[in-house]
């Protein structure tokens, strides 16, 4: 049998691209143009743009967690949680596709809506990432109580990606790495 010659990868790939340049009013034929593709060859591998859409906002999730968890692997849980937190800014202006389909869903609202053949996965996309700040915040906080779990998760995932979130579409400046990592400091000094 022949090699298909539009893999899912490589239309996933131009969908990113759609969606840098046009958010989520972007469209399957404007996916196959870029493509050079039959709408046909993407319907083929995606039943929905619906179902395209959301394996494209996993891949780019699964993608950010593995730079996401590599920067927290310090066993310094202070050093690990600020590495996070920096990972954010420098993973948008590294692979600014990526991060433009992660603006696409929340994933609290997916879990609902999601096409029922992506639902499992996508209640699942972030047991990792929570099982590690659940790690860190053990660590970082012997007698770890409700707030000191909130405020790593605002440290390392919430105010990283409101800082970051204006630049997603546009270049992300170099000294937004030094105010993620002073705002996360400050936050983490909260529970001291």
């Amino acid at each position: 049998m022949p090699a298909a010659k539009f893999s899912h990868d490589g239309i996933l790939d131009a969908a990113a691209r759609e969606v840098l340049e046009h958010g989520t009013e972007v469209k399957v034929g404007a996916i196959a143009r870029r493509l050079g593709a039959p709408s046909g060859s993407i319907y083929h591998r995606f039943p929905s743009r619906d179902e395209l859409l959301v394996q494209l906002w996993l891949r780019s999730v699964r993608r950010f967690h593995e730079h996401y968890l590599a920067a927290g692997g310090d066993p310094d849980p202070q050093r690990a949680l600020l590495g996070m937190a920096v990972s954010v800014p420098s993973f948008t202006r590294e692979h600014q596709s990526d991060a433009a389909a992660m603006t696409l869903f929340r994933q609290s609202r997916l879990a609902e809506t999601a096409p029922v053949s992506c639902r499992a996965e996508v209640e699942q996309v972030n047991v990792d990432v929570h099982r590690r700040l659940t790690e860190l915040a053990e660590a970082r906080y012997p007698r770890r109580t409700q707030r000191h779990q909130t405020l790593v998760r605002m440290a390392a995932i919430e105010g990283p990606y409101g800082l970051v979130r204006p630049y997603v579409r546009s270049s992300v400046p170099e000294w937004l790495d030094e105010v993620v990592e002073a705002s996360s400091r400050g936050i983490l000094a909260l529970g001291d």
